[in-house]
């Protein structure tokens, strides 16, 4: 399965959660601190079942354009580390499986996804990334885009068949079975573009 994190996810992870799983610090607000505690559990519950079930791994996108705009601006040296931790992880598995972006797919996502009319152009490439990747889940925290991605306030999105969510929601999907592995329940009646 493919998830693909928005910018906004990524760039908190080094700043609150140390390598070792701990928290280093708290997040500024509760909601952000829940959203990164279901992010760690995600990755927690995937690297465990990976040991499991490699045929049926969980990958997180890493393309060029998102790590480009990643490091844009004056990252840390903890978040240097984590996008080349998250680049690695993506070119040593997620590359082969998945492949790269194909770039008029993406433009034509994005010239699709336009009518969501997000304020920020690199919002609309993420999400068209990842339709065009085929991402199972695009997970974000970002306000905008979550609200029109909706039907209904509390339940994820399905945008050309990218679940649009919290982290926390699919944590709340997600269960392990020692027979069947990692897996996600699929209840979801959103918002279908």
């Amino acid at each position: 399965m493919l998830i693909y994190l928005d910018a906004n996810i990524v760039q908190n992870c080094p700043d609150y959660i140390t390598p070792g799983r701990r928290w280093a610090t708290h997040p500024p607000g509760p909601e952000l601190q829940i959203e990164l505690h279901a992010l760690d559990e995600i990755i927690e519950m995937a690297c465990h079942g990976e040991v499991q079930d490699l045929e049926h791994r969980w990958d997180v996108a890493a393309p060029k354009h998102l790590l480009d705009e990643l490091k844009r601006g004056c990252p840390s040296e903890e978040q240097l580390d984590a996008y080349r931790s998250l680049r690695e992880a993506w070119h040593d598995l997620g590359v082969e499986k998945h492949g790269l972006p194909d770039a008029e797919a993406v433009d034509r996502a994005r010239r699709r996804l336009a009518r969501l009319k997000l304020k920020h152009p690199a919002d609309t490439l993420h999400l068209a990334e990842a339709v065009a990747m085929g991402a199972a889940w695009f997970l974000t925290h970002d306000k905008e885009i979550l609200r029109k991605t909706r039907s209904k306030a509390n339940e994820p999105g399905v945008i050309e068949g990218v679940t649009v969510g919290r982290p926390s929601e699919l944590r709340a999907r997600m269960t392990f079975d020692p027979v069947f592995g990692l897996r996600v329940e699929e209840r979801l009646q959103g918002n279908c573009i």
